[in-house]
């Protein structure tokens, strides 16, 4: 979608994030990653194996009202990276969005919640409620428009959807959204895994 990008705004964007990164590497701030990425009940199958002669089947379970949905917020940088679920059966609205916001980690740093345009991060609800959030220290900031590589949470969702969750096809919604959060149950743990195998830097 670089096409469709306003260049001047994502070099301008592009820069505030390194900025950001920066204080957060220096524990100035604690910088998150948010997003909403919905699951069907069956996955999207990248590869697979199955013995000689034989043929791997997975099962299409029809993904009309059963999808489970996560609401997630990625935070990379400043220390083990850290990676808050919400998972629901439904779909999100804005007021779910801003109970996931102000259920981050407090911190007596400066909360800054990267993420992107969509209806229910600018209805009018979080417009009202954005100045009681920067009260608390939390800040939303918002990427330009068709720049979904900018959000960190991203590759998150990808590894997690077409990685971390062996079974792929699931015949309950209740099957599917325990086989979502083990998912990411599974790439926290091999996060905080690589996190902790990473030569210290002296002091």
């Amino acid at each position: 979608m670089r096409h469709k990008q306003d260049p001047a705004k994502v070099a301008r964007v592009k820069a505030v994030l390194r900025n950001l990164k920066a204080k957060a590497g220096d524990g100035r701030v604690k910088l998150y990653y948010l997003d909403q990425c919905g699951f069907s009940p069956t996955l999207p199958t990248a590869y697979t194996w199955h013995l000689p002669g034989q043929r791997k089947r997975v099962k299409h379970e029809s993904p009309q009202g059963r999808r489970v949905n996560a609401m997630a917020a990625y935070r990379p940088y400043g220390g083990p990276p850290r990676l808050e679920v919400f998972t629901a059966e439904r779909t999100w609205d804005s007021y779910d969005f801003l109970a996931f916001v102000r259920a981050l980690p407090w911190s007596k740093s400066p909360r800054v919640v990267v993420l992107d345009n969509a209806s229910l991060h600018t209805s009018g609800v979080v417009k009202q409620a954005r100045r009681s959030l920067a009260a608390s220290g939390t800040y939303l900031y918002y990427l330009p428009t068709y720049s979904p590589e900018l959000n960190e949470v991203e590759p998150v969702f990808r590894q997690v959807k077409y990685q971390e969750i062996p079974v792929r096809s699931h015949a309950t919604r209740a099957g599917l959204r325990a086989a979502v959060e083990g998912g990411f149950d599974s790439y926290r743990r091999s996060l905080l895994a690589r996190s902790e195998k990473k030569p210290r830097q002296a002091a």
